[in-house]
Parts: C-alpha cells; sequence; structure tokens
C-alpha cells in the first residue's frame, strides 16, 4: 500500500511539471489530493468503498438517528452494501467488516498559498490522533491503516515531524505500527519543495 501511494503520487507530480506553465502539489485542493490519495491506495482490490460508514457503531441511548462516522476508504474482498436503515451493518455481502482493510488518510501541508498552514501542526495533534482512536477502537476492524500526505518545505522537516507524531500516539497509547515511509522531490512554487507518504498500521486496542 504505501508503495501505491508514493507511486500515485510521483506520476502527478511529473504531470504536473509537464503542464505550461509547470505547476506542483502546491495548486492542488485539498479535496483533491486526497481524492487522488484515495485512488492510489485502492490500486485492484476488488471492492473499494469510500466514505463508509463505520461498522461497529452503536447510537448513544436517546439518539437512535445518530449518523455512524464515516471512514474514508474501505477495501475488501467481495462487494459490500449497507442497510439504509442500519448503515453501520454490513448486509447482503458476501464480505464483512473484518475482512476489511478501513484506511483514513491525513494531509499535511506546512505551506500554503505562500504562507505557513495554520492547520499544520493539527493534522498531527488533533486528526491524525483522532482517526487513529476511532480505528483502534471500532470492534469489528481487523485490519486498519492510517495514510500521511506530507508536504514540506524538506524532507527532513517531514521525518522529524512524523517521528514526534509517532512518538506522541504511543505515549498516549495509541496502538500503530512502525510507518511506512517514501519521500518525492517536487517543485518548490509556493515553499513545499518535498512530498512524503507513509502508510501506518493501526491495532485494535
Amino acid at each position: 500500500m504505501a508503495d501505491r501511494l508514493h507511486a500515485g503520487f510521483a506520476h502527478l507530480v511529473a504531470r504536473l511539471g509537464t503542464e505550461e506553465p509547470p505547476c506542483s502539489l502546491d495548486a492542488l485542493s485539498d479535496r483533491e489530493i486526497v481524492a487522488h490519495a484515495a485512488n492510489s491506495v485502492r490500486g485492484g482490490a476488488p471492492w473499494t468503498g469510500l466514505d463508509h460508514p463505520y461498522p461497529g457503531f452503536e447510537a448513544p441511548n436517546g439518539h437512535r438517528h445518530a449518523k455512524a462516522p464515516r471512514c474514508g476508504i474501505v477495501l475488501a474482498p467481495c462487494e459490500v452494501r449497507c442497510a439504509e436503515d442500519a448503515p453501520s451493518l454490513f448486509t447482503d455481502a458476501m464480505s464483512t467488516p473484518e475482512e476489511a482493510c478501513w484506511v483514513e488518510l491525513v494531509l499535511a501541508r506546512e505551506w500554503h498559498q505562500f504562507e505557513r498552514c495554520p492547520r499544520y501542526a493539527s493534522a498531527f495533534t488533533d486528526r491524525a490522533m483522532r482517526l487513529v482512536a476511532q480505528l483502534a477502537t471500532d470492534d469489528r476492524i481487523v485490519h486498519a491503516r492510517l495514510g500521511w500526505i506530507m508536504l514540506t518545505s524538506n524532507e527532513e522537516r517531514a521525518r522529524t515531524d512524523l517521528a514526534s507524531w509517532e512518538r506522541l500516539a504511543l505515549a498516549e497509547g495509541l496502538p500503530i505500527g512502525a510507518p511506512s515511509i517514501r519521500s518525492l522531490p517536487m517543485p518548490d512554487l509556493q515553499g513545499n519543495a518535498t512530498c512524503i507518504t507513509a502508510i501506518v498500521p493501526v491495532q485494535r486496542l
């Protein structure tokens, strides 16, 4: 999965560099970058679901109609469908939630539109931590991954920040494995010169 994510962005960076005038990943919106990452990760999976309800969600007492949180990408060996009246359950499927791989993606930009991105730090301290906790605490998720897309001024900065996040997550008791990290240079047009991609295994708490 780490190789697929890296290859997808390597192809995209090369294509953007041939445009007139040349551009980089910085020219794309967050939504476009995450969508490209999702397409890269899915590879040749027999079935892929996007923005899929978490399978083990149970509405709190008194909130029967509460909506389940949704996972960015689900990769499964066979088609999966959700019942409309029970969006957290798999129905009429030859695959189960336990067989699928559930993947969440985090995008962190150090620079955005020639300014330091104010959301860069929160991607580590808030979003990534919350997504790992969600993946790790769902009783029906066995296979889970967190995917990183980092656009930074240099590779050393990205690797240092990712290592700091890994130590923080472990200190908080989150069950993550060692990240599989790939690095890719990109044209420095707005302050970011490196694209780091990483896949982090997430175990069940």
